[in-house]
């Protein structure tokens, strides 16, 4: 995804200044869509959120050369880990860690980019857990199907994800839980002769997991469902257009019982013609689902997607917004953060100034006391008088952006599976009273 940002950032070099600026109070606090609302009180557990933001530095090297020459990057991301420990200490843990799009320091051969990691714990209940952070190396390698030895007018990059998949297959046999998976910074690419018939690029991937500390952890398996995304460039200074429905996949899977874990760009491509920009860009989904309940398709989370959108500056370190408070109230309201994806969809185009959109992905357990499973920001056409329970058999249509999806006729109304915590399987929490050391500072 560092790619096609860099791809996208260059493709609007010659930027539009026909619209103004967004006011400072509106770009501090960030736009989002609409929070979904409920008209009843939700039961189950709410969620306090903390973040930890670190700055890793990639150095690229180059040598030249026909056969032997090639480019590495290199970062130390590996040296920062160490911070994302710290809150499992106060009884959180990790949900997501993802680069901050857009934003850094940018030198000759070197650069730096803010990562933020999302950690969560309950409300109201006993902090202490016996979870530890476990990061794993890996990789993911691409070859390009298109070179002088390729007649067709349209390359194709294909990526092979086997290494992350036996990561994954190994860990969760131990009881581990997959966070998410993300690209450390690091690549290689090899000589002209070399990529000839196909160029090959190899992406260091790191590989986040919780690991129980307990005996007898609850053992999950995963499923990887590949997702193409449609981008298209519109002109030189003009937005870029993605089309993907989101929701529809999203809730495909969740009214199957699974539970989304992860969304990675694995950097495959089909380019829609020759020297174009456009194209569709492949995404892989991780859903998770405990092992013993593998044949039950009976739905256990709700979910839904929040549009964030997120303005840069073309020089700037920092983005203009934060959207921590948006994932809080969340938190707050019984939501689990499970992925942030970064898109290259400009939405607009301002006065040295672009904004992207960015999806967060939210899930969270069905109770019983709910009469459907998901809300709407907004009453669905055709429903008058706000939001009682549908008729008999009946499934909405998703209205808005921030809606969640809706279970199926005869589970819209079924009481969840027995268990604990939604987050946590299981939850051996002590009763020992609350950690008496200082808040965690935002920035270490």
């Amino acid at each position: 995804m560092d790619s096609l940002r860099k791809k996208v950032g260059n493709f609007i070099a010659g930027t539009d200044t026909s619209q103004s600026q967004s006011t400072d109070q509106q770009s501090k606090q960030g736009k989002h869509t609409p929070l979904p609302v409920d008209p009843y009180y939700y039961p189950g557990l709410r969620f306090a959120f903390h973040f930890v933001t670190v700055d890793v530095t990639t150095v690229g090297q180059t040598t030249f050369g026909l056969v032997s020459g090639q480019t590495k990057v290199s970062s130390d991301v590996t040296s920062k880990y160490g911070k994302l420990s710290e809150p499992y200490l106060q009884g959180f843990v990790l949900e997501t860690f993802k680069a901050v799009p857009g934003v850094g320091k940018t030198g000759w051969n070197a650069s730096e980019t803010p990562y933020q990691g999302s950690f969560s714990r309950p409300h109201g209940a006993p902090v202490y857990h016996s979870w530890q952070l476990l990061v794993v190396k890996s990789s993911i390698q691409t070859v390009e199907r298109a070179g002088l030895l390729n007649l067709s007018t349209r390359s194709n990059e294909v990526s092979n994800p086997s290494g992350i998949i036996s990561v994954i297959a190994q860990y969760c046999k131990q009881g581990g839980r997959l966070v998410c998976v993300e690209l450390s910074g690091q690549k290689q690419s090899a000589g002209m002769l070399a990529s000839i018939g196909g160029k090959s690029e190899v992406y260091g991937c790191d590989v986040f997991f919780n690991m129980p500390c307990h005996p007898n952890p609850t053992l999950y398996t995963y499923q990887l469902v590949n997702v193409p995304v449609q981008v298209m460039y519109l002109g030189p200074g003009k937005l870029v257009k993605v089309t993907c429905d989101w929701m529809g996949h999203f809730a495909q899977h969740l009214q199957q019982g699974w539970k989304l874990t992860d969304i990675f760009w694995d950097q495959g491509k089909r380019s829609h013609g020759e020297f174009s920009l456009s194209g569709d860009y492949n995404s892989v989904w991780f859903f998770e689902k405990e092992c013993s309940r593998m044949q039950d398709l009976t739905p256990v989370y709700e979910g839904t997607i929040i549009e964030y959108q997120h303005t840069i500056g073309f020089f700037e370190t920092k983005a203009k917004g934060d959207w921590t408070p948006m994932i809080t109230e969340m938190g707050n309201r019984g939501w689990e953060l499970a992925c942030m994806l970064e898109t290259p969809e400009i939405t607009k185009i301002g006065l040295g100034n672009v904004t992207f959109k960015l999806l967060f992905f939210f899930q969270r357990r069905i109770m019983q006391s709910q009469p459907y499973a998901g809300y709407p920001s907004v009453p669905p056409q055709g429903i008058p008088g706000g939001y009682g329970p549908p008729p008999p058999g009946a499934q909405y249509p998703v209205a808005g952006q921030a809606a969640g999806y809706y279970a199926p006729p005869g589970h819209a109304t079924a009481a969840p599976p027995p268990g604990g915590y939604p987050n946590y399987a299981p939850p051996p929490y002590s009763d020992r009273p609350e950690p008496s050391a200082p808040p965690l500072p935002e920035k270490q």
